[in-house]
């Protein structure tokens, strides 16, 4: 149970610090007095969404602390997540201005996840908008699968459906990949085909467009060369050189100059006589083949209309798409075979979720009758003696929730068929169907703690002594904080706490009191009667309070 709250500068709070009691505490107030900061505190310590309108003007950053005592399974919880654990456990919220916050466990930075998790098996909260819910048959669902102890199986199944449907996604996009591959596949392979016409590892293209060169230009190549290889007749440049070398050798050289000159001159008489036999060899090796010509260039025109055709540059990169067209082909039989054992593996999951699910189904019908009694048990001490209440359970196909759909019949009045329930009901009814449901729950559960938000909206009278009745019976094993408005509520508490707001100088500040017994009476007075409490009011609040 929570033992103590702290509040730091939220929202119009600037501290508070709250022992509370075991059992049934009813928290009351003047609309607007701040009863709604308390909630919004108590569902950040549940993990809530942090807002940046809850940091108050007192500080720069708004805390939110509870003190709690274990209870034997938390020491499980703390060694799993590596915490401290001790007997007395304080869980906190720290909100800065710009609506980030931090959560503790223990003083122990820690994930909010975790604090949900945690929270959640100390706190419930019930807000009066929450009461509406009984309107949804999802929430009708999830609120069964809590008094049919089947929360845990239906999360399971809810795991299991969405990783089915993943898995069921992923084979459906490979199934969609191989079909548009598949379609490309022709148009590939002729892809393929033309480029193999090319022998691209047979063929050296660039020597090729050598070989082609020579054929265009022989004829000129011939001449120019055949100027070349005259260099060594008589008064040829290579004649020329040789005179001038012989001349300098037998005139002599002293001059360090002139040798280096002669040296150049015997170097260039060597390279002369090279430049020309070359010449002549590659003369030799010109012949004029007409055939081959057009074979080479029909070679040469059909690679480079490829790599325009492909947007490419050289043989290189048209070798890689080559490569690249023959692993598709590779990668669609691949795919292929990825397909049918994902089938397989598709087939199986399907049945065990099917399985699953009727499963599911099953537990939920064997529980329907014990909670439809206990339900209606709760709902006559609520003054609802003719009601008839009932979830009607039948087969449809196969969803996230499984194979059940869920309706809850009520018939408030006797002689009338029982309908469901968002069309039955009035607000009244639904605020002590949902207490009765709460009730059961928070039993089955076994929560240390509730919060309710006006659980006691829409009654009055008789009903609403009933419903103080009940929750102060709840409360011999649960600690309640109830918000209410209601005079019979509040007097069946066994503590009473006042919200109240305050204008100072400069700020406006909420406050929560612990109320004496004489001031209880005062209070609850207040209540009936309004600002002006009358004797009568104090008389009458007397004897609800006996």
């Amino acid at each position: 149970m929570i033992q103590k709250l702290r509040i730091s500068n939220f929202a119009l709070i600037e501290d508070l610090d709250l022992d509370l009691n075991t059992g049934f505490t009813v928290l009351t107030g003047e609309t607007g007095s701040g009863k709604s900061i308390l909630l919004n505190a108590f569902a950040l310590l549940l993990g809530e969404r942090a807002h940046t309108n809850h940091v108050g003007p007192f500080g720069k950053k708004a805390i939110v602390e509870a003190q709690l005592n274990a209870s034997p399974n938390d020491q499980l919880f703390f060694s799993a997540n590596n915490l401290d654990y001790d007997q007395t456990i304080l869980v906190r919220r720290e909100i800065v201005r710009d609506g980030k916050s931090r959560a503790f466990i223990n003083d122990s930075p820690v994930a909010l996840a975790m604090l949900k998790t945690f929270s959640a098996a100390k706190l419930m909260i019930h807000s009066q908008y929450n009461t509406f819910e009984l309107k949804s048959k999802v929430k009708q669902l999830e609120l069964y699968d809590l008094l049919s102890g089947n929360e845990s199986k239906a999360k399971e199944f809810s795991n299991l459906y969405d990783n089915f449907n993943d898995f069921s996604e992923q084979l459906e996009s490979l199934k969609n990949k191989f079909k548009k591959q598949n379609q490309d596949r022709d148009y590939n392979a002729f892809l393929k085909n033309e480029i193999d016409g090319l022998k691209l590892y047979d063929i050296d293209y660039e020597e090729l467009e050598g070989e082609l060169f020579k054929l265009d230009n022989a004829e000129d190549i011939r001449n120019i060369l055949g100027e070349v290889s005259e260099f060594t007749e008589d008064g040829g440049a290579y004649a020329q050189v040789k005179s001038f070398i012989y001349r300098l050798e037998k005139l002599g050289t002293k001059d360090q100059s002139l040798k280096d000159l002669l040296d150049r001159l015997r170097s260039l008489e060597d390279e002369l006589g090279q430049v020309t036999s070359e010449a002549s060899y590659y003369i030799d090796s010109i012949e004029v083949d007409t055939d081959k010509k057009e074979h080479l260039t029909r070679q040469w025109d059909e690679f480079n209309r490829l790599l325009i055709k492909h947007n490419l540059s050289n043989q290189k990169e048209l070798i890689l798409f080559l490569e690249n067209l023959a692993q598709n082909e590779n990668n669609l039989h691949e795919l292929a075979q990825e397909i049918r054992e994902m089938e397989l593996e598709y087939k199986t999951l399907e049945a065990t979720l099917i399985q699953s699910a009727k499963k599911l189904h099953a537990s939920r019908l064997e529980k329907r009758e014990k909670i439809t009694e206990n339900l209606q048990s709760d709902l006559i001490k609520l003054k609802l003696k003719d009601t008839k209440l009932d979830f009607q359970i039948n087969k449809t196909e196969l969803k996230r929730t499984g194979i059940s759909d869920l309706s809850m019949l009520f018939s408030a009045n006797k002689g009338f068929e029982m309908i469901e329930i968002e069309n039955a009901a009035s607000g009244g009814e639904l605020s002590r169907l949902m207490l009765a449901l709460l009730k059961q729950i928070s039993e089955l559960k076994k929560m240390p703690s509730i919060l309710f938000d006006e659980i006691d909206s829409g009654v009055s009278g008789d009903v609403a002594d009933k419903i103080g009745v009940l929750l102060h019976k709840m409360g011999m094993t649960t600690q309640l904080l109830v918000i209410s408005h209601l005079p019979q509520v509040a007097s069946k508490a066994s503590a009473h706490l006042v919200v109240e707001k305050k204008q100072g100088a400069e700020r406006t500040n909420t406050y929560v009191r612990r109320l004496s017994k004489e001031d209880r009476v005062h209070e609850i007075a207040r209540l009936m009667s309004g600002e002006d409490v009358t004797n009568a009011a104090l008389a009458t609040a007397k004897l609800l309070m006996k």
